[in-house]
C-alpha cells in the first residue's frame, strides 16, 4: 500500500504562505471583520518582519504581522494586525497570555522607533482545529479567584478577534468570490474533513494564483487529506483543471525529495547498524582478552550502555553457549545481518569466551 507523505506542520506553513499575501489578508479582514475594514486603509497593508517573543520559546511566534494606516484621522495613525494561527489538537487555555506578549512587544516596537507614537495592535486568532473552541480572556481565566474583587483592577485585560473557520458551512465557503483567499479558507476549513477536500478539489485549486500558490496548496492537501501521492495523482488526472501540469510538477518534486530522504535515512541506518556490529564484536574480543574487566569499564571501552554490558556478562557467566549466542544475535545484533564469515567468527569468540581462553 502506498505510504502517505509526511509534511511537517502543514497548517502552519500553508497559513503563513496564504496570509503573507496582502491581497489574501485584505480579503480576510473585509469578509470576516467588515467594521474594522471600514476604518482602515487596507490598500496600505504592509507585511512586517516576524515576531519572536523569546528565542527559547519556539511556540511563541507570531505567524503573520501587518501594519496599515487608519482612515479619517487628522494625523497619520497606524494599526498593527497580528494574525495568529492557533492550530492544536487541543485548544490552548492560556492563549491570551501569548497574545498579551505579542501586543506588548509590538507596542514596544512602535515607541522605540524615533518619531513614532504608540500604536494600536489588533490580535486576530485564526483557528481550524477539530474541537470547538472559544478562547478565554485573562479576566475569564481568573474568574473564581478568591481575591478577584480586590485585585481585578490590576489584571491586564484585553479581547481579541477570533475566527474558527472549521465552523463555516460549505454553502458559506462556496459564496466567496473566486480567489486564492477562497482557496485557502476552503482548504483550511476542510482540514478535518478530507473527503470534502477531495470533493471540492477543483474549486480549491481554481483560485490558485501562480506556481507558488499551487505548490503550497498541493503540499498542504497532501499533508492533511489522508491520500498518498499516487492516489492524489489519480484524483488530479480525473479533474478538469488547467493547472494539472503545475500540480503534477509539484507532486514529482515531493516524490523525488521523499525518495532522496528515504535513501539518506537508509544509509544512516545502515551506518548505525555497522557501528553496532563493530561494538558487539569489540565487546566479545575485549571480554575474552580481559575477563576480569568490570561492566562499567567494558561499557566505557566499547561505547555500549552499561546495562547492556552487564546483561551480557551475567548470561556469559552461566556458561550456556546456545543462550549466549542467542542473546548476542537476537538482542545485541537484532535486525543486523551477518555474513558467513562474521557468523563463524561470532561462534568462535563465544566458544573461546566460555572456555576461558584467548587462543
Amino acid at each position: 500500500m502506498p505510504s502517505r507523505p509526511k509534511i511537517h506542520q502543514p497548517d502552519d506553513r500553508f497559513f503563513r504562505h496564504a496570509m503573507s499575501k496582502p491581497e489574501v489578508a485584505k480579503r480576510y479582514i473585509e469578509h470576516f471583520y467588515p467594521d474594522i475594514a471600514r476604518i482602515t486603509d487596507l490598500g496600505s497593508l504592509k507585511l512586517e518582519s516576524s515576531l519572536s517573543i523569546q528565542p527559547n520559546l519556539r511556540e511563541f511566534k507570531a505567524d503573520v504581522i501587518y501594519r496599515c494606516r487608519l482612515l479619517q484621522e487628522e494625523e497619520q495613525q497606524h494599526l498593527y494586525f497580528c494574525l495568529l494561527l492557533e492550530h492544536k489538537s487541543q485548544p490552548d487555555k492560556y492563549v491570551s497570555v501569548q497574545v498579551g506578549l505579542y501586543i506588548m512587544e509590538l507596542m514596544l516596537r512602535s515607541v522605540k522607533e524615533a518619531g513614532r507614537e504608540l500604536e494600536l495592535v489588533l490580535p486576530i486568532i485564526f483557528y481550524n482545529g477539530k474541537e470547538k473552541w472559544q478562547p478565554l480572556t485573562l479576566a475569564e481565566l481568573f474568574a473564581g479567584h478568591p481575591q478577584l474583587g480586590l485585585l481585578q483592577p490590576y489584571i491586564p485585560n484585553f479581547s481579541f478577534v477570533f475566527q474558527d473557520v472549521s465552523q463555516l458551512s460549505t454553502e458559506e465557503l462556496l459564496q466567496l468570490d473566486l480567489s486564492f483567499f477562497r482557496s485557502a479558507i476552503m482548504a483550511l476549513s476542510f482540514r478535518h474533513q478530507p473527503y470534502l477536500i477531495v470533493k471540492y478539489l477543483r474549486l480549491i485549486f481554481e483560485g490558485a494564483d501562480g506556481k507558488s500558490s499551487i505548490s503550497a496548496l498541493t503540499h498542504y492537501i497532501l499533508g492533511v487529506a489522508e491520500r498518498s501521492e499516487e492516489e492524489f495523482k489519480a484524483i488530479i488526472e480525473n479533474t478538469d483543471l488547467d493547472i494539472i501540469p503545475d500540480v503534477m510538477s509539484t507532486l514529482e518534486q515531493i516524490l523525488t525529495r521523499g525518495r532522496k530522504e528515504g535513501m539518506e535515512k537508509g544509509m544512516e541506518k545502515g551506518m548505525e547498524k555497522g557501528k553496532q556490529k563493530e561494538r558487539i564484536f569489540h565487546l566479545l574480543k575485549t571480554a575474552l582478552k580481559f575477563p576480569e574487566m568490570a561492566a562499567v569499564d567494558l561499557a566505557d571501552f566499547t561505547g555500549l550502555p552499561q546495562e547492556t554490558v552487564q546483561d551480557f556478562i551475567d548470561i556469559a557467566a552461566k556458561g550456556d553457549k546456545d543462550k549466549l549466542l542467542k542473546y548476542v544475535q537476537e538482542e545485541l545484533l537484532a535486525d543486523i545481518p551477518l555474513n558467513a564469515e562474521e557468523m563463524e567468527k561470532l561462534q568462535e569468540l563465544v566458544e573461546k569466551l566460555l572456555a576461558g581462553t584467548d587462543r
